[in-house]
């Protein structure tokens, strides 16, 4: 089979004599005159078209209603107002009593007469005329309350009125300027494309739907936002494509009136007070239509990476939220960087350590053990082979979350090749017992995370990118060619990344934000969450007694039984702070256990050994 074409970038094509700025088209701005009445009659036959078939059921039933009660909260406006100007309520705050008085009477006195006189004439006119009169007087009034009510409506709407599909205020781009833009953008054969929808004004921009010739595909149109942009003269980060569903030679536009992603986002769970189900999956960001997307992280394991100052760490701080906010998940943290960027999460987190690579493979083994503990409860109480949360109540089991952070470093450690296969193993096997990986590197290459344990992550979320072969290497092989580059983000769009999640096409997006205030106010509220709840970590719920009354030595032999042989180095590493090869070797003496030569990898250094440990102190 032959080699792929690979189309040449623009990029990289012969250089011209002299650069010239593409510019927007004055048809653009110029309002639609005559000669468009065509093209209003067709959008009119489209929108009718559609309302039939229920696109815009809901908003025209809206519309419905509120024009039919227009006209009775007018009307009771027009009387609430008319009343308390009878009142002088504006002159309710004087310090006259006397004042207030006399022009409260002179009101009542002309609202009399101006009653009395609108009675009489209609009385007179509905004699000498007849009843239309009276009904002519009384809609008189109506009119005018409806009036005011349609004006206190429009001035209280968000965003101002338009009407979607009339350029009249030059905010939106005549149908053929936007066809000839995709014909010169090359998005395909220009014979027979046309849109497929009116182009509609939206509050964050304008939209419409591109229907390609027969034969071209909408999802090879993906990747050429920035032809588009040029040729329609907007910026590229302004233009989002997407493939529809429900026909392949469709392609849904969207072309924000400023660029989306250099807004800042909130986090929505800050300030929450009540717990989150963790299960219902984690608001991730906004995309560049400003609608909100999610990421279950309960289905797949997860890689988060990116280069330098991308946003890695916002984004992964955004899923501990909401992980610290579900009482019962269990969170375990492994910095690998060791800037303390999980600082916050430290007093609800089962495990919190700092490049310990010793550690993080006995607590993987951990894992693993639970894996299967969780398999096996599965299959004795038959129905469903995975976890669930109904069976996680029934069976009294735990969310077992893992942030790997910078797993470059754990990799490369000499528990590198152990530590890979053990995450392997989890990555494939372990959502369905609830036992979830979420691994964040700056490497993309196979030394921050080896082709075995990406193949296996099928949750991929890629920041900004040095170059598209680290994009492709985050996305997967073939995402750059389909239009998903993680490499064409700005640097100055941080938090910026291409989110491929939840069995749908991957969707570029801002990550929501948390600051450092926000990440302490949503751990206070975890902590109190998971008080009320009973799942803080048992360090701290245990008295100061009783974790005297823990013995140092059988942390020590623990932490040997598990591995079964460690060098004194990695075994203060599996321990944590505070441990010196002379602390383990006091604490062991006592014992009749001496650090001796052991040899590991092709290695001879001192350390301990598992066959050193009598039986009855293993607690065998």
């Amino acid at each position: 089979m032959s080699a792929p074409a690979i189309e040449r970038p623009a990029a990289l094509a012969a250089p011209t004599e002299e650069f010239v700025r593409p510019r927007t088209s004055p048809e653009v701005w110029q309002p639609r005159t005559r000669g468009r009445t065509r093209q209003a009659w067709v959008r009119v036959r489209t929108t009718t078209r559609q309302v039939r078939q229920g696109r815009y059921g809901v908003r025209a039933g809206r519309v419905v209603w509120r024009a039919g009660t227009a006209p009775v909260d007018g009307t009771a406006l027009l009387a609430r107002r008319y009343w308390r100007w009878v009142r002088a309520d504006e002159y309710a705050g004087a310090e006259s009593l006397e004042f207030l008085e006399r022009v409260r009477t002179r009101r009542r006195r002309t609202a009399w007469w101006v009653g009395s006189g609108y009675v009489l004439s209609s009385a007179m006119s509905a004699y000498t005329v007849g009843g239309s009169a009276a009904l002519l007087a009384a809609g008189a009034v109506v009119s005018v309350g409806t009036a005011a009510e349609v004006h206190r409506r429009v001035k209280a709407r968000p965003t101002p009125l338009r009407f979607p599909g009339l350029g009249g205020t030059g905010r939106t781009p005549a149908e053929g300027v936007v066809v000839k833009a995709a014909v010169d953008a090359k998005l395909g054969r220009p014979d027979g494309m046309k849109l497929a929808t009116p182009v509609l004004a939206e509050d964050g921009g304008w939209s419409t739907v591109l229907q390609l010739t027969g034969g071209d595909k909408a999802r090879a149109c993906l990747g050429k936002e920035g032809n588009f942009a040029s040729a329609l003269g907007t910026g590229e980060s302004q233009v989002f494509f997407r493939a529809l569903d429900e026909h392949a030679g469709q392609l849904s536009v969207f072309v924000a009136k400023t660029d989306p992603f250099l807004k800042v986002y909130p986090h929505p769970l800050i300030g929450r007070t009540e717990p989150w189900d963790f299960w219902t999956g984690v608001p991730a960001g906004r995309n560049g239509r400003g609608d909100e997307e999610w990421l279950r992280v309960v289905d797949a394991s997860l890689i988060v990476a990116g280069e330098p100052r991308a946003g890695k760490s916002a984004a992964v701080n955004g899923l501990l939220s909401a992980a610290a906010l579900a009482p019962t998940v269990r969170i375990h943290l492994w910095d690998g960087k060791g800037a303390g960027d999980h600082r916050p999460w430290r007093k609800i987190a089962h495990t919190a350590q700092k490049r310990n690579a010793a550690g993080l493979l006995a607590h993987l083994q951990r894992m693993q053990a639970q894996m299967e503990r969780v398999f096996d409860l599965l299959d004795e109480a038959g129905g469903s082979t995975k976890l669930t949360p109904e069976l996680c109540r029934q069976l009294g089991i735990d969310i077992e979350l893992t942030v790997v952070d910078e797993t470059r470093y754990y990799v490369a450690s000499p528990q590198g090749p152990d530590i890979v296969d053990a995450l392997v193993d989890i990555a494939s096997r372990g959502p369905a017992a609830g036992v979830l990986l979420v691994l964040a590197t700056q490497r993309t290459t196979k030394e921050g995370i080896p082709p075995a344990l990406k193949g296996v992550c099928s949750l991929r979320w890629a920041m900004r990118c040095a170059d598209s072969t680290a994009s492709n290497a985050v996305l997967g092989p073939g995402a750059v060619g389909a239009g998903y580059d993680a490499s064409e983000i700005p640097r100055s769009h941080r938090g910026v990344g291409i989110l491929d999640a939840d069995g749908a096409d991957p969707a570029r997006l801002r990550s929501y934000y948390l600051d450092d205030a926000d990440l302490v106010d949503v751990a206070a509220v975890a902590y109190e969450l998971r008080r009320a709840a009973g799942t803080l970590p048992a360090r701290e719920t245990s008295t100061a007694a009783e974790a005297e009354e823990v013995d140092p030595a059988q942390e020590i032999l623990a932490a040997i039984e598990r591995v079964g042989r460690l060098h004194t180095a990695d075994l203060m590493e599996a321990l944590g702070e505070g441990w010196t090869p002379e602390r383990i070797a006091a604490v062991l003496k006592p014992y009749g256990i001496a650090p001796r030569s052991v040899k590991i990898d092709g290695r001879v250094l001192q350390g301990y050994r598992r066959e050193d440990i009598p039986a009855a102190l293993a607690g065998v």
